[in-house]
């Protein structure tokens, strides 16, 4: 028989079905309310950016990860395709370093197949490096974020990439325990501009 400590570690795990059931409806509600701090489920084997790739990908999708920030073997666990990032559904990021890759933004016809981005950054907590407005659907009038540790080269991209809606990119900020989504339909400003 299983003790309940031991299958309360199993639902905790980042590979466990309920996880990754619970942090998807965590993730739709950060994409439904934009700007707004989700907690990601407690996990005991995974920090952030693993944590959400465990929730978004699987053998049907491809990832980058240009800078390694998904351990080998998490990534084999994963069972997506690695592809460079100009060919990913998904990338995984750095944010303190700028965005220096090519990407896919999707097609007039597809604009799904543009790439979401899970950024990692140092804290999603109040700061004052780094705060951004943010307006558009999802948002009651505006939304004030703090992030720290985002590179400012991210929202010119970020500008750039989505210029042409409904091609675009979402991108997912993620420290080691909450996660913001900034849908390709938001609008930002602030930061560093």
């Amino acid at each position: 028989m299983m003790n309940s400590t031991n299958t309360a570690e199993q639902h905790n795990s980042v590979w466990s079905p309920l996880y990754q059931q619970r942090g998807f409806r965590a993730l739709m509600t950060a994409f439904a309310f934009p700007g707004r701090r989700q907690p990601l489920p407690p996990c005991t084997d995974a920090k952030g950016p693993t944590c959400v790739a465990a929730i978004l990908c699987d053998k049907e999708v491809t990832l980058a990860d240009p800078h390694q920030l998904i351990q080998p073997v998490d990534i084999r666990r994963l069972g997506t395709v690695e592809a460079e990032t100009d060919h990913a559904s998904f990338i995984v990021a750095d944010g303190s370093r700028p965005p220096a890759f090519d990407l896919t933004l999707g097609t007039l016809g597809e604009p799904e197949q543009g790439a979401t981005i899970i950024i990692r950054v140092a804290s999603l907590e109040d700061s004052s490096d780094f705060p951004l407005i943010l307006r558009g659907p999802g948002i009651d009038g505006q939304q004030s974020l703090a992030v720290r540790g985002l590179n400012g080269d991210w929202l010119i991209a970020r500008a750039r990439w989505n210029q042409n809606f409904p091609m675009g990119v979402d991108l997912i900020l993620v420290d080691d325990t909450q996660m913001v989504a900034l849908p390709r339909t938001t609008q930002t400003s602030g930061g560093n501009d």
